[in-house]
């Protein structure tokens, strides 16, 4: 299967470039646009290769499948009355993330690998949550695709960049961060703006779906950073310093970032949040 980063050399790589140039944000926009910077792999634990190589490719294609995930934000904002720069946002975002997949595709070359293939081009569609008008269906994808996820990604990011030394990571990271940051703050508008318009029944419904939500978020997310500890305090700070994550640290900082960020916000917008965090564990059964 063809790579879905390859470029065509026609006249749409004109357009390619010129959207790229906008989309480069941030202190690294030099450095990104100057191309990619190769590790040196002898100075690299050939462990901490392998597993930059196995976490960014993986990264590369979840970047890749979150393209896909706001665009089909757009025509639920436009169905619910979204306004307009909202929906111009959520286009924005969708090329965000398939330049951080090509971005990701970078690092892995970095290493010395071949970026992988992904398995399948299909991605899922987006919950309909039959049980809800269009604005609080709506309200929901949103909340969880930025709320919930991508203020996580923000937490994890922004701990990632400040770790890591490599500078062409460094950049990648700090590209990856910036936008991450808008995409969290996406959501975070969209939900004050929506939630005086919800009635008091929508609230309710929404808390009670949340529950659903913080265990598919907490499952999702442990998944990704296995609770394993590195062999060695010198090869974890080795990995650090070369973008790849000291599992531990992350998986703690999720829950940090759940119960200082996420619920509180939630709660401030009159959701359930503290209670559905609670009883989220019976969820997914």
């Amino acid at each position: 299967m063809r790579s879905p980063f390859h470029l065509s050399g026609g006249p749409m790589r004109a357009e390619h470039d010129h959207v790229l140039s906008f989309l480069r944000r941030g202190d690294a926009r030099e450095l990104l646009a100057a191309g990619p910077i190769p590790v040196d792999l002898e100075d690299v634990d050939p462990r901490v290769s392998r597993a930059a190589r196995r976490i960014w490719g993986t990264r590369m294609i979840h970047e890749h499948q979150s393209a896909a995930v706001f665009a089909r934000l757009l025509p639920q904002l436009m169905a619910c009355g979204a306004p307009l720069d909202f929906q111009t946002t959520a286009m924005r975002m969708a090329a965000d993330e398939l330049h951080h997949g090509a971005l990701c595709k970078s690092v892995v070359e970095a290493f010395g690998g071949d970026a992988p293939t992904p398995p399948t081009v299909a991605t899922r569609p987006l919950p309909e949550h039959e049980d809800a008008d269009p604005l609080e269906g709506t309200f929901r994808n949103v909340l969880f695709v930025s709320c919930l996820a991508e203020t996580i990604a923000v937490a994890f990011t922004t701990e990632e960049r400040e770790q890591t030394e490599h500078p062409w990571v460094r950049a990648v990271i700090g590209q990856i961060s910036a936008d991450e940051v808008l995409h969290a703050r996406f959501g975070w508008a969209f939900v004050k703006e929506v939630a005086p318009e919800l009635s008091t029944e929508a609230r309710d419904r929404t808390s009670r779906w949340l529950r659903l939500a913080f265990a598919y978020l907490e499952r999702e997310e442990m998944l990704e950073v296995p609770d394993v500890t590195p062999p060695s305090e010198g090869l974890r700070r080795e990995a650090l310093s070369v973008g790849v994550c000291d599992n531990q640290q992350t998986r703690a900082l999720f829950y940090e970032t759940v119960r200082e960020v996420i619920v509180p916000g939630l709660e401030a917008v009159g959701l359930a949040a503290e209670r559905a965090w609670q009883r989220r564990r019976n969820a997914l059964s």
